[in-house]
């Protein structure tokens, strides 16, 4: 199989769905209603012998009474019925079928048994198949949305592939908060023809793609996972999350997908040998996901941290060490330029603390100053932009005059805050003209990025080890793409 064959996977002229239904409830009217509802626009064929009609559309008994070659099918209804409509897909001519069905090898022998059945079926026409026990496909190139969730994804370079189809959608869904747009997105399931291997080549092939995430819960030793990987990795960042780490993990993992997880050890040795960036939690996964589909790589581990106070300087600089990044002393050169903007009882150091200075000005023109410096590599902004913003409560006691001039002034819809946006609007343009990440700290919750600034591409995060965490894996793969 080449990559070009997955091309008519994730774009395909036309679509069809057996099983398809109007009963909301079913698997088959949720995909099928998905489908509709992101605007496929391409031909759409409902595959029902029991109806006539699904949601406005002309419904056929079989994929044989549809009038025209078919690109992929998707099969919704039970395991039972699987094998006889492979034939009848394949008799149909039709090059990839995403089976949605589950009971297959993640319940036991007899589900491998049939899974392997049906597998040959297919391969005997020169078919290729999706799952079985998989959420389905994204593809923004063609809006199509042929997925269990109703999610709709941002479109963006980054491109997914996982074997949980419930963990990965969710991905699809934060991405959407966070602002980390998708390409591509494929469900694997069980893996029973297509597998991790397939959609990784293809992703690292993609033009469209440029970075891949990717949820794994077992991989074939005897694949080319890992060659794979290390080719692909050379060319973009490809940032994996493992699953079934642990006994009881990897128990589960079996049940779920059919998958051996293997050992831990093991696989983060091979990862590491092969580029691969691991992460150890799902936040970690779409933090990743945001910082290198908006950042350049940073071309060292130096850190420069500006901070409002010098609390949030201290701990960042704390997680920095703790994750192996350096945090190196201030040149004088730069302290004297520093010392025009500041009051005179600044830091004085790297963290540089602006001792709470008020207004945007102090951190832009620290920030100019500081990106200037080819002694480090990357920029960390604690509350440049998106901070608390001041309240006035009903039982507040202050003249009314005091109450307007306070809302102008803090308000996040107001002046001053239209001034941040212009902080932010400098941190995006001194990305650009020096080549180096520029990360800002908004610090709200520590579980959300709530109200994220509307510029994905400025990348913001609510705690400093979050900020930290990821600057360590971008400095980690630019080492290995260096051989550093």
């Amino acid at each position: 199989m080449s990559n070009t064959d997955l091309h008519r996977l994730f774009e395909p002229r036309n679509i069809a769905v057996i099983g398809a239904s109007s009963t909301l409830g079913k698997w088959g009217a949720i995909i099928f209603f998905n489908i509709l509802n992101g605007g496929f626009p391409g031909a759409i064929y409902p595959v029902n012998p029991g109806r006539k009609t699904v949601m406005g559309l002309d419904c056929y008994a079989s994929v044989a009474d549809i009038p025209e070659p078919v690109d992929l099918a998707m099969i919704t209804t039970p395991a039972p019925t699987v094998l006889p409509l492979i034939d009848a897909c394949g008799v149909k001519g039709i090059p990839f079928v995403i089976v949605v069905t589950s009971n297959f090898s993640e319940t036991g022998p007899e589900g491998t048994r049939l899974e392997r059945e049906v597998v040959a079926r297919a391969r005997s026409y020169g078919m290729r198949i999706v799952g079985p026990n998989t959420m389905g496909i994204f593809s923004s190139r063609r809006d199509l949305h042929a997925l269990m969730p109703p999610v709709m994804p941002l479109r963006g370079p980054v491109s997914m592939f996982s074997q949980s189809g419930n963990l990965g959608t969710q991905m699809l869904a934060w991405g959407s908060s966070v602002g980390v747009g998708f390409e591509k997105f494929i469900s694997s399931g069980n893996e029973g023809d297509l597998t991790c291997v397939d959609y990784l080549r293809y992703y690292g092939d993609d033009p469209a793609t440029k970075v891949i995430l990717a949820y794994l819960e077992g991989v074939d030793p005897h694949s080319d996972f890992l060659s794979v990987a290390r080719e692909v990795s050379r060319k973009k960042p490809l940032v994996a999350l493992k699953g079934g780490r642990t006994r009881v993990g990897g128990r589960a993992a079996a049940s779920h997908s059919g998958a051996m997880a293997g050992s831990t050890d093991i696989y983060r040795g091979a990862f590491r040998q092969s580029g691969v960036i691991q992460v150890s939690t799902t936040q970690g996964l779409i933090d990743c996901a945001k910082a290198f589909s908006h950042c350049p790589l940073p071309r060292g581990n130096r850190v420069a941290i500006v901070t409002r106070g010098g609390g949030w300087g201290v701990i960042t600089a704390d997680a920095c060490e703790e994750n192996g990044l350096e945090v190196p002393p201030l040149p004088e050169d730069l302290v004297r330029k520093i010392d025009k903007v500041l009051p005179p009882y600044w830091s004085r150091s790297n963290p540089v603390d602006m001792v709470a200075a008020l207004g945007p000005e102090p951190i832009e023109a620290c920030l100019k100053i500081i990106a200037q410096w080819d002694g480090v590599d990357a920029i960390i902004a604690a509350g440049a932009a998106g901070g608390m913003a001041m309240q006035v409560p009903e039982r507040s006691r202050l003249p009314e005059d005091y109450k307007k001039n306070l809302s102008q002034l803090f308000n996040p819809r107001q002046t001053h805050f239209r001034k941040l946006d212009e902080t932010l609007e400098l941190i995006k343009d001194l990305v650009k003209q020096k080549g180096k990440p520029i990360i800002n700290l908004a610090f709200r919750r520590p579980d959300s990025d709530g109200e994220a600034p509307h510029d994905p591409a400025i990348v913001t995060f609510p705690t400093p080890e979050r900020a930290v965490r990821v600057l360590r894996r971008m400095a980690e793969y630019q080492a290995y793409l260096t051989g550093a």
